[in-house]
């Protein structure tokens, strides 16, 4: 169980530089500090390996915004659901590794119906604080409906800035900070005003 955590933490950082494409099982071993007969008992094939790291994401997504739900905090002003989405997709190499599970027309196996749970988990979330936020001035259907909109909004964005955010805000001549942390504010604030 160890080596196959360590394998899949070499390849999580090597996913960030390299993409999905480029995750060679035997750098990975070589990184890892294991065999690359190792690696292939684990994971089977780089596919193989992409795929639990895909899988793997989806867990981590899970966990942090199942953690954001336990404090109650769905839309606040400090917008830790929004956060954690687009670090999860966004940054380390997720998104692209999405996009290219998705184009590849791989499936998540288990993680298909994590992920299915987690967003209807965090639309049911997003509803109560709409629901809150208009004090009786919509319905249960129409803030739910809104509530889907706004995360299928947010990771849309999330996983476009994650495979193409450095390349367009470089022709945009934005600076990482105002690319990164600035613009997830800016987005969020306009989530927020836009009277969901």
């Amino acid at each position: 169980m160890q080596a196959k955590a360590l394998i899949l933490d070499a390849a999580q950082k090597r996913l960030d530089a390299v993409g999905p494409e480029g995750l060679k099982v035997a750098e990975i071993a070589n990184i890892a500090g294991v065999t690359h007969s190792t690696v292939l008992h684990h994971f089977g094939s780089a596919e193989g390996l992409r795929a639990s790291l895909a899988e793997k994401m989806v867990e981590k997504l899970l966990g942090d915004i199942l953690e954001v739900l336990d404090t109650g905090s769905i839309v606040t002003s400090d917008h830790k659901v929004l956060f954690r989405v687009f670090a999860v997709l966004s940054d380390e190499g997720n998104a692209r590794l999405l996009a290219w599970t998705m184009l590849k027309g791989l499936e998540l196996k288990e993680g298909q119906d994590t992920l299915a749970q987690l967003f209807e988990q965090l639309a049911q979330g997003v509803k109560v604080a709409i629901l809150a936020a208009n004090e009786g001035d919509i319905t249960e259907a129409t803030a739910l409906r809104h509530a889907k909109y706004t995360i299928f909004q947010v990771a849309l964005t999330a996983i476009g800035d994650g495979v193409a955010g450095d390349y367009i805000s470089k022709l945009l001549g934005l600076e990482p900070v105002e690319a990164k942390a600035e613009f997830r504010d800016w987005f969020a604030e306009r989530l927020l005003s836009s009277g969901n």
